[in-house]
C-alpha cells in the first residue's frame, strides 16, 4: 500500500526560512546592488541637467570663442657670432689624448672664446636660422587691421619669427615695434581672415574666474582655468624703469604660455600671460599677466607711431610708512618727493620741491610710487596736468607741463656742486648730540668738503658726511652707511658740523628724527627712531 505524505503550511514556511537563512547573504547583496543601480541611474540623469553640465558647456564655449584668436610663436636665430666657452674646451668632442699632445689645437681651430668674434662675421646672414624658443600670442585688431600681440621677451632675440594659427596654417611675422619697459611687442603677418580677440573694458576683480591660453612646453593651443588671486602686483622683473601692474592668477601658466591671452568667462582678454613665481622653473600656482588696459595703451602707440611716448615729471620719489608721514604732519596716503631730477625738470619749473607729498594727479588719488609712475606715463608729452601736494600743513595745486621721458631717465643731468662751506664748518659736536648720534648708530661724521668729495670721487654737495655706522643699528637698518651725506635734519639745512649740532640740539627725540640724505646721485628721506625701552 503506497504511503502519501502531506505537508502543511507550517512545514512549507519552515522550508522557506531555512532557504533564506542558507542563501541570505547572496540575496541581500542582490537587493543592495539593485538599489545602488537605481540610485546611480537617478544621479546620472540628474547630472545631465545639473549646473555642473552648464558650467562645463560654458568652459567649452569660452574655448571655442578664444582659440581662433590664439597663435603659437616659434622664434629662430642665426648662430651667434659670439660663442660661449664650453667648460670642456671649445671642441668638447676632441679626444683627450689628442688635446694633451696638441694643446694649441683648440685655440687655433676651435670656436672663439667668449667675447671674441669670428673673422667671417659678414657671412652670418647666410647661416640657417635655428629655433631658440617659442611662446604664444593673440590677434589684436586696431584701425581696421589685425596684428599679433605678444611679450617682448618672446621675440627680442629673433632673426626669424613664425606664427602658427589655430587652423594649423603658418606665416612669417615681422616686428612692428616693442616696448621693453612693459614687455609688450606687436607683430605683423601678411594674411587675411584673422579673428581679433575681444578686449574687456573693465579691470578684473579678485575672485573673478579666468582662463589662460597658450602653448606651455610646446603643447600648442592649451587652456587652463583659475581665478584672479590679486592685482596691482609689482615683481621688479622689468628693472627700475619698467612699468608693472600685474594681475596675479592661479590659472596654470608655464614656459611657452608667455604672450598668450588671459580671458574672462565671456572670452574677453583681460590680460597677457607674462611671468610665473616659481622655485622649479615651472608652474607653482602663481602666475602673472599684463592687464588689458596697459596692453591697449601701449600696442596702439606702437602701431600708430612706431614707438611709445610717455609723460615725464622729473622727480625722485619714494613711499612713506606712517611714522615718516607723521614727521611731515601728514595723515593719509601719498608719495613723497625726495628731490628734483634737476632744476630744469617739469616739476621744478612748476614750483614743486623736495619734501612735497603728492596726493592727487588730475583728481585721481595717488597711493604708491608705482601707481604714480604709471599715471604720469599715461599722459602725452606736452600735456599740462594738475598735481595736488601736501606741503607744510597745507595743500597746493601745481600746473605741470610734462615733457617726453628721456631714453634713460636714471641718467639725469644734475646741477653742479654748491659752494664750498665756509670756515664755520669746523669744530666738534656737543657731547649730547654726539651721544644721540651714537645711539642711532652713527659713530663718526664730518663736514663734507670739496677735498673729501674729490677723494671719494663724488659730486660735491654741501652737507655732513657719515664716516662710520654701527652694524645692527637703527641707522644701518635705514640704509645709512659711510659716505652717505646728511643734507637736512627735520627740514633744516645742514652744511657743516656746527649746523648739524644746532639742528639736533633743538630736537625732541620722542617721535624720531627725519633726515634728508644723499647716497650717490639719489636723495631720500629717512626716519631714525630709537627702540622703545
Amino acid at each position: 500500500m503506497d504511503r502519501k505524505f502531506s505537508y502543511g503550511p507550517m512545514a512549507v514556511l519552515a522550508v522557506m526560512i531555512v532557504a533564506v537563512l542558507l542563501g541570505g547573504p547572496q540575496v541581500m547583496r542582490q537587493l543592495a546592488y539593485a538599489q545602488q543601480a537605481e540610485h546611480l541611474s537617478e544621479v546620472r540623469e540628474s547630472i545631465k541637467s545639473s549646473r555642473l553640465a552648464e558650467l562645463s558647456e560654458s568652459f567649452k564655449q569660452v574655448a571655442r570663442a578664444v582659440e581662433p584668436s590664439v597663435v603659437h610663436i616659434a622664434v629662430s636665430s642665426r648662430i651667434s657670432r659670439v660663442h660661449g666657452r664650453n667648460p670642456h674646451g671649445a671642441m668638447p668632442n676632441l679626444p683627450e689624448e689628442f688635446r694633451r699632445f696638441f694643446p694649441d689645437f683648440e685655440e687655433r681651430f676651435g670656436q672663439p672664446e667668449e667675447g671674441q668674434k669670428n673673422n667671417d662675421d659678414k657671412y652670418d646672414e647666410y647661416n640657417v636660422p635655428q629655433q631658440i624658443g617659442n611662446g604664444s600670442g593673440w590677434v589684436y585688431g586696431h584701425g581696421g587691421k589685425n596684428y599679433i600681440v605678444t611679450n617682448n621677451h618672446v621675440v627680442k632675440d629673433a632673426d626669424e619669427i613664425t606664427v602658427k594659427f589655430f587652423d594649423k596654417s603658418t606665416r612669417k611675422a615681422t616686428v612692428v615695434g616693442t616696448d621693453p619697459q612693459t614687455d609688450i611687442a606687436v607683430l605683423e603677418v601678411e594674411t587675411d581672415h584673422l579673428h581679433p580677440a575681444d578686449l574687456a573694458n573693465a579691470p578684473v576683480e579678485q575672485g573673478e574666474m579666468v582662463f589662460a591660453f597658450g602653448s606651455p612646453f610646446q603643447f600648442e593651443f592649451s587652456m587652463s582655468q583659475g581665478i584672479v588671486s590679486g592685482s596691482g602686483r609689482r615683481l621688479g622683473i622689468l628693472g627700475n624703469m619698467g612699468y608693472e601692474n600685474f594681475i596675479q592668477t592661479d590659472a596654470a601658466i608655464n614656459p611657452g604660455n608667455s604672450g598668450g591671452p588671459l580671458t574672462n568667462i565671456y572670452g574677453q582678454v583681460v590680460g597677457m600671460n607674462t611671468a610665473i613665481a616659481t622655485r622649479t622653473g615651472a608652474y607653482n600656482g602663481i602666475g602673472f599677466a599684463i592687464p588689458a588696459d596697459m596692453i591697449r595703451q601701449i600696442a596702439d602707440q606702437i602701431i600708430d607711431k612706431g614707438k611709445v611716448s610717455r609723460g615725464y615729471l622729473g622727480v625722485w620719489i619714494s613711499e612713506m610708512d606712517p611714522k615718516l608721514a607723521k614727521s611731515f604732519g601728514f595723515k593719509g596716503r601719498g608719495v613723497l618727493v625726495d628731490d628734483m631730477v634737476d632744476k630744469h625738470s617739469p616739476a621744478a619749473k612748476a614750483g614743486m620741491k623736495a619734501g612735497d607729498i603728492i596726493t592727487e594727479i588730475e583728481g585721481q588719488p595717488v597711493t604708491n610710487a608705482s601707481q604714480l609712475r604709471r599715471v604720469v606715463a599715461a599722459f602725452a608729452p606736452g600735456q599740462t596736468i594738475t598735481i595736488k601736494v601736501f606741503r607744510n600743513g597745507d595743500t597746493k595745486n601745481f600746473e605741470v607741463t610734462l615733457v617726453e621721458q628721456p631714453k634713460n631717465p636714471m641718467i639725469a643731468s644734475r646741477a653742479g656742486g654748491g659752494d664750498q662751506p665756509d670756515s664755520q664748518g669746523g669744530g666738534e659736536l656737543d657731547n649730547n648730540v654726539a651721544e644721540t648720534l651714537r645711539k642711532f648708530g652713527i659713530e663718526k661724521v664730518e663736514t663734507f668738503t670739496k677735498e673729501i668729495a674729490d677723494k671719494l670721487e663724488l659730486e660735491f654737495t654741501p652737507g655732513v658726511v657719515i664716516g662710520d655706522v654701527r652694524g645692527g643699528s637703527v641707522a644701518a637698518q635705514q640704509g645709512l652707511r659711510p659716505g652717505v651725506i646728511i643734507l637736512d635734519v627735520q627740514g633744516k639745512s645742514v652744511e657743516n658740523l656746527k649746523q648739524l649740532d644746532k639742528a639736533f640740539g633743538d630736537l625732541k627725540l620722542t617721535e624720531g628724527v627725519r633726515l634728508r640724505v644723499q647716497a650717490g646721485p639719489a636723495k631720500r628721506f629717512v626716519l631714525l627712531e630709537l627702540p622703545e625701552e
